[in-house]
């Protein structure tokens, strides 16, 4: 944004001379539309400063929530074939939870209106943990093993009585189909989390992004500083 305020302050000055009428009028007239430009401006950046920071909350959220499943995950990696079954329920239980909450953060993220890069990056993130689940034979067999299928809006969903009964009667399978699913989802997430990934580098122009408003914000309120006009103060109902 360029703000030229030594044109404003011309304006202010031409405005208060004794010139003729004429010109008094049409500096008065010039400087009215530059206030009214600025406010305008100045209503812009507010509303672009109001959408980042709400984006940026909720790829926060969405941040905690892949950390969470990232965890969840390692842990079934983690399981063998001499975990008790109430290690492996609640294990189970874990990532389960963990990575629903991850699609609902993921897909809440992209609703939220703003940067439409930054809700397209959260779009991918459900995708992509789809894809981590469902990608591949052994894959598809570890879900159907464990009762598990993905249901339409990308949130796990789990046959209780099937996974109790594999788990009692092949424990080591199970154990070995959580590894496998495990192991995908925590790389998933690591790759989202990456400063190159889609949660990654949305938060890191999100948050430049919204370093620059402020700049300009402050820019503002120098000018009006500077010249008198009651812009910034106008334009966010301060």
């Amino acid at each position: 944004m360029n703000i030229n305020t030594a044109y404003l302050s011309s304006l202010l000055g031409s405005s208060a001379s004794t010139g003729s009428g004429s010109q008094a009028t049409q500096a008065t007239g010039a400087l009215a539309a530059a206030s009214a430009a600025l406010s305008k401006t100045a209503t812009r950046i507010q509303a672009d400063a109001t959408a980042t920071t709400a984006q940026l909350s909720s790829f926060g959220q969405l941040k905690s929530a892949l950390a969470s499943s990232q965890t969840a995950a390692q842990a079934l990696s983690k399981l063998s074939s001499t975990s008790s079954a109430t290690d492996v329920t609640q294990a189970m239980g874990d990532f389960f939870n963990a990575f629903n909450a991850a699609v609902k953060a993921a897909k809440t993220t992209a609703a939220v209106p703003g940067s439409a890069q930054a809700a397209q990056a959260a779009g991918r993130v459900g995708r992509d943990l789809d894809g981590a689940l469902t990608g591949g034979v052994a894959n598809q067999n570890a879900m159907s093993k464990l009762g598990l299928s993905v249901q339409a809006d990308g949130t796990l969903k789990q046959d209780a009585s099937k996974f109790a009964a594999a788990l009692a009667k092949d424990p080591a399978g199970v154990a070995a189909a959580l590894a496998q699913l495990g192991q995908q989802v925590q790389t998933a997430a690591g790759k989202e989390l990456a400063s190159d990934g889609n949660v990654g580098s949305s938060v890191a122009k999100l948050t430049q992004h919204s370093s620059a408003l402020t700049q300009q914000q402050k820019a503002m309120l120098t000018l009006q500083q500077s010249t008198g006009l009651s812009v910034y103060q106008r334009a966010s109902g301060q």
